[in-house]
């Protein structure tokens, strides 16, 4: 926004009396929707360390990432409560002349932690797909397409950034109409990066689909991981919605863009915040099954996860002790059953002559017998 704009005549014609004192925001009802869902995701992201720190010992990067896009997303929702009181939200008729520094200092601050904040949890994401994912069998291509995940993210977040701060120069001449200054195609540059954002949302959102498909999980489990699913979806929705609003909020037309601000700033609540919450629900599984495990017991689970992480069996190993091969102690299972992870009980039975039979019984109910023939 270069320059304030004054409408045309016609337009001014149609606008009823301003009201400075007490306007209509519909956006500002919604405060007690933004900080009850900024609470819930607090209070589940809490849990997640828990139980990543004392349950299964495996915090990682992920939680540290996504530990930094919490703090983000309050910030976020803070900022987001304060927007309406400088007139994000209101009909531009509405709008005190006032209040035009502020909001776009304001605007200035949301774009600056939403950009890190979405980032943050996209990454964590990744790292979380890395860390259940690489040792399971899958694909060097699986591997490489998060390896490029986090070259688009990094590229993303620093573009983005420098797109706000290069938005106008001096940037001071962005809030103050005093200042003169340079202004780049505010519509343009941040439609195209909203686009680039929902790319970054839809490729998180897809990428494990074909591996969790193959997951063989009972029927409590297949419920969890869909309403995850259903959630993660909403977060692309809301950022497909959000480029629309971007267009309108900059578009040089539009004579209510202060109306259409405040719901992009809901929507960027709702992505960030959201996507946390999703992301977070997989790692509370070894919360569950300590202290509610009827939650996730079926009439095929009896037995406790092992807490390892089982990714492959070499059918080629012999001697009198069978042994799993690459075995990672990270208690992922605990977090998403692959279809490779089982809790294994070995036992072992002489048939009383030269030959031993070592019977390997898997919790899938897979029976692998490995014969072990001694020279005596």
């Amino acid at each position: 926004m270069p320059s304030a704009r004054v409408p045309p005549p016609e337009i001014l014609a149609t606008w009823p009396k301003p009201n400075y004192i007490n306007p209509s925001n519909p956006t500002a009802r919604l405060k007690g929707v933004e900080i009850t869902l900024c609470a819930i995701t607090v209070i589940v992201v809490i849990l997640r360390l828990y139980s990543r720190i004392f349950l299964t010992r495996s915090y990682g990067a992920d939680d540290f990432l996504m530990s930094a896009s919490l703090i983000l997303d309050i910030g976020l929702t803070i900022i987001n409560c304060i927007a309406p009181q400088w007139g994000w939200g209101v009909h531009l008729y509405d709008f005190n002349p006032e209040w035009l520094t502020p909001a776009r200092k304001l605007a200035v601050a949301v774009e600056t932690v939403y950009i890190p904040c979405v980032a943050l949890a996209k990454l964590s994401i990744l790292v979380f797909y890395y860390r259940v994912f690489s040792g399971s069998g899958s694909s060097r291509t699986f591997r490489w397409l998060i390896y490029g995940g986090y070259i688009y993210l990094i590229i993303f977040t620093i573009t983005g950034l420098l797109v706000i701060f290069l938005q106008a120069i001096p940037l001071r001449a962005y809030w103050d109409d005093n200042v003169p200054g340079k202004f780049m195609n505010l519509q343009a540059a941040f439609t195209f990066y909203g686009i680039l954002n929902c790319v970054s949302d839809l490729y998180v959102f897809l990428l494990p689909i074909r591996m969790v498909w193959q997951l063989q999980l009972p029927k409590k489990q297949r419920i969890v991981l869909a309403v995850s699913f259903a959630l993660g979806s909403i977060v692309c929705i809301a950022a497909v919605i959000r480029i629309y609003y971007i267009y309108r909020v900059y578009d040089l037309n539009n004579w209510d863009f202060s109306y259409d601000a405040g719901i992009l700033f809901q929507l960027n609540v709702v992505e960030g915040t959201l996507g946390i919450f999703c992301s977070s629900l997989p790692a509370l599984k070894p919360l569950v099954a300590r202290y509610a495990p009827k939650l996730l017991s079926t009439n095929r689970e009896n037995s406790k996860p092992t807490g390892y992480r089982l990714s492959s069996y070499n059918n080629n190993t012999r001697g009198n002790t069978a042994s799993p091969a690459n075995v990672h102690n990270e208690s992922e299972d605990d977090i998403v059953p692959l279809n490779l992870q089982r809790t294994v009980v070995w036992s072992s039975t002489s048939s009383g002559n030269s030959n031993n039979n070592l019977s390997i019984e898997k919790k899938s109910e897979i029976k692998v017998s490995v014969a072990d023939k001694n020279s005596g």
